[in-house]
Order: C-alpha cells, then structure tokens, then sequence
C-alpha cells in the first residue's frame, strides 16, 4: 500500500466556499415579495381579504426560501398561493349566508391580473 501525497492548490486554502449571506436574499425575498404584492394590494379594499392575500404571500416566501434559487421561484409561488386564496375567499363568500351590510368582494383572480 502506498501512500498519497497532495499537493495543495496554491491560494485555495485561504478561500471560503459559502452562499449569499442570509441578510442579502431575505431582503431580496421580501423586496420582490412586496413589489408583487403591491398591484394586487392596491386594488383591494376589503380588509378581511388583504389578511388572507398578504397571509398568501408570506407562505409563497417562505416556501421559496426553501428552494435553490428563491428569487426566480417566488414569482410562480406568489401567483399560485395568491390564486388560491382568491379562490378560497370567492368559495367562501359563496357559502356564507346573506351578507350583513358588509363589503363583499367578488374578483376573479385572472381578471385582476390581466388588468395588471
């Protein structure tokens, strides 16, 4: 049996192999975060209903910062979770009986988005 001899990369051992801090992307998540939120923000006046958008969004952001690439995955997460609950909210007000002098608001999530 013979013994192996490396010889060492010269200058690598002075580097360190790490990601983006963790600072730099949860900024970057949330700011791309509240730049997707903000159309669909303003056109809402339902305050029942932000909660559940904004509730939405924050899952979509931390399901992307699970992933590789969080960046390039939030937008597709946003959609999909913003989606369900405008889904979930047109299901329920469908459900509930007949409103009490309140607010309601019907929107189709795909109409909102094409106005956008």
């Amino acid at each position: 049996m013979s013994a192996r001899v490396t010889k060492p990369i010269e200058g690598y051992e002075n580097r360190s192999l790490s990601a983006p801090t963790r600072g730099q992307v949860e900024g970057q998540i949330e700011a791309l975060k509240e730049q997707l939120l903000k159309p669909v923000v303003a056109k809402l006046s339902n305050a029942v209903l932000l909660k559940e958008i904004s509730w939405a969004a924050n899952e979509a952001a931390a399901l992307a910062w699970c992933t590789v690439c969080p960046i390039l995955v939030l937008p597709a997460l946003f959609e999909e979770k913003v989606r369900a609950a405008f889904a979930k909210w047109e299901k329920q007000q469908r459900l509930r009986p007949a409103p009490r002098r309140h607010v309601r608001c019907h929107m189709n999530f795909l109409s909102f988005c094409a106005a956008a």
